[in-house]
């Protein structure tokens, strides 16, 4: 029976680990046009209760002479990440706002494809520090809003791009998320345009090209190589991001 034990607790940990297994990626972009980076982690989950995708998105720039200094968390119950389940915000939304942290809970989905999403949160500095009151406090502003079925946070879609099947016959379809404002902007499209050589740091790439429009707004253009790495995006015609390394990144950014 001693020798069962060791066999057994083997097993155990095995069984554990089949029923929780992460996968952790990160890219880091660059901008000279946007002062800046952006950087998103990637962290796929599959464990007993199902799978999940966690986002991890950092901004860093400058746009439209408006500085973004922000983090957004974004929990997706499937790796497609087109239903988040909740978010969190940490940082700017507006130059002449202090600094905002909030939460945004899904709490219903309805027959008529419309989630509904708790939202709540404080600025900052008025926060209670104090982890023993922490406990018993609640956030001073919250609201309640109706969000349309696959509803996107923007900077998400530099996740989902590159996984998006290299076909002219297909049109992703969704609703984006303004992240800052918690404005939703109804009926975007993304479509795959072919194989194009393009030009990155002097190198020559022939790379998968996608474009994401909607009323009102610029054409994005997405770059994916064949390894679906996204490595290049343009925002708006004016604001080019494209893959780096971390310590580049941050190198642009102290400059």
């Amino acid at each position: 029976m001693i020798h069962k034990i060791p066999l057994l607790l083997s097993a155990f940990f095995l069984t554990l680990l089949s029923f929780s297994q992460e996968k952790t990626k990160t890219y880091w972009y660059t901008s000279n046009d946007a002062k800046g980076y952006i950087t998103i982690q990637k962290i796929d989950s599959v464990h007993k209760t199902g799978i999940s995708t966690i986002l991890k998105t950092t901004v860093k720039a400058t746009f439209d002479n408006e500085v973004l200094d922000f983090s957004l968390t974004t929990i997706n119950d499937t790796h497609k990440m087109v239903s988040p389940v909740k978010i969190v915000f940490d940082g700017t939304i507006d130059a002449t706002i202090k600094p905002v942290h909030f939460t945004g809970n899904r709490i219903k989905k309805d027959a008529k494809s419309i989630s509904f999403w708790n939202f709540d949160g404080d600025f900052v500095d008025e926060m209670e520090t104090d982890p023993d009151i922490q406990r018993f406090s609640y956030a001073k502003y919250n609201a309640t809003l109706r969000i349309p079925e696959r509803t996107i946070p923007s900077f998400n879609i530099w996740a989902i791009v590159p996984n998006l099947p290299f076909d002219r016959k297909g049109t992703f379809k969704f609703n984006a998320l303004d992240e800052t404002k918690l404005y939703v902007k109804k009926n975007q499209t993304i479509n795959y345009l072919g194989k194009y050589k393009t030009t990155i740091h002097g190198n020559t790439l022939a790379l998968h090209k996608f474009v994401h429009q909607g009323k009102g707004m610029l054409p994005i253009y997405y770059w994916v190589n064949d390894n679906r790495e996204l490595v290049q995006v343009q925002l708006d015609n004016l604001y080019t991001f494209t893959l780096t390394t971390k310590k580049e990144a941050l190198t642009t950014i102290s400059q």
